[in-house]
């Protein structure tokens, strides 16, 4: 048995797509090429990839299993086509970033600046998605790499993650608001606590808070991954607020929140830089993560 790179850009291609009509479009052949690929692939590796659905066409188990190493290979061939155009004098090229609503806020607006002044004609994508999305992608090969928080329970073996930040987590109600008066936690035993962590960690802390108070739990932990609807809300209802420090001064700077210094907390938002594991990246991949890294020491 021996796979061809083609027959993997068509799955690939059909994956992304749902259909041989699309995939067909992006790899610019023609059907029944995509579709000759595609059957080619099956018959070496003697079984399905692909069953209808009413959508189209759906992977089926081993159709996933390759495709993940599929994405892996397309996407590292395409980088060494891209580093070679480079070495031979190429000014274009490709750069996708994963990101995390901290990253947007802090590190990286300053860093892409940099990394303009040096690069004006690679075509860079910021990709947002929570940590464990990132983390499937980056494993996969399509993003070259991400800058994100995360936390140790998240964490993956096969993603190397280096600490570049660490930001203090911070408490904030509306300052024209009913809680804008409290002065203790027990306050706010009936309030709405608010905030954007993807995983199970923060209902727990909040949990635990009040818990060693001795006060009754909050009923209301709801969780909001739109760092822009955060704001909406925090403008709009009295709950608390939970924002990394720096966050909080960005979207606070007209004063219309009030930071409640009396929640005391060990916990802080950590940002941190993710690559796959042995992962070789490209010319300006590489200067990106230098201007990140840059970014976060001045």
């Amino acid at each position: 048995m021996a796979i061809k790179l083609h027959q993997l850009r068509a799955l690939v291609a059909v994956a992304d797509h749902g259909t041989i009509v699309g995939a067909s479009r992006a790899l610019f052949v023609s059907q029944p090429a995509v579709t000759k690929a595609i059957r080619e692939l099956e018959t070496d590796i003697g079984m399905s990839l692909f069953g209808r659905s009413v959508n189209g066409v759906a992977l089926t188990r081993a159709g996933e299993s390759l495709l993940r190493h599929a994405r892996l290979i397309v996407g590292e061939l395409g980088r060494a086509e891209q580093q070679m155009a480079m070495e031979r004098g190429a000014q274009e090229g490709r750069v996708a970033v994963g990101v995390t609503p901290l990253a947007a806020l802090t590190l990286l607006p300053d860093a892409y600046a940099r990394f303009r002044q040096h690069m004006p004609h690679i075509t860079v994508e910021f990709l947002e998605f929570h940590a464990t999305k990132l983390q499937d992608q980056l494993r996969q090969g399509s993003l070259d790499f991400a800058v994100a928080a995360v936390t140790e329970s998240s964490a993956d073996s096969a993603i190397e993650c280096s600490e570049l930040l660490s930001y203090p987590l911070a408490f904030a109600v509306r300052a024209n608001g009913a809680l804008a008066s409290a002065t203790s936690l027990a306050d706010l035993s009936d309030a709405e606590w608010v905030h954007s962590d993807t995983t199970d960690e923060y209902p727990q802390f909040v949990t635990d808070l009040f818990n060693r108070h001795g006060l009754p739990v909050p009923r209301r932990i709801t969780r909001c991954t739109s760092q822009s609807l955060m704001y909406s809300l925090a403008l709009s209802i009295d709950a608390v607020m939970a924002w990394a420090s720096h966050t909080l001064e960005l979207v606070n700077t007209i004063g219309h929140m009030k930071r409640l210094d009396f929640i005391e907390t060990t916990r802080a938002a950590r940002l941190h830089l993710m690559q796959r594991e042995g992962a070789i990246h490209t010319r300006p991949a590489d200067y990106f993560i230098r201007c990140i890294r840059e970014a976060a020491i001045m």
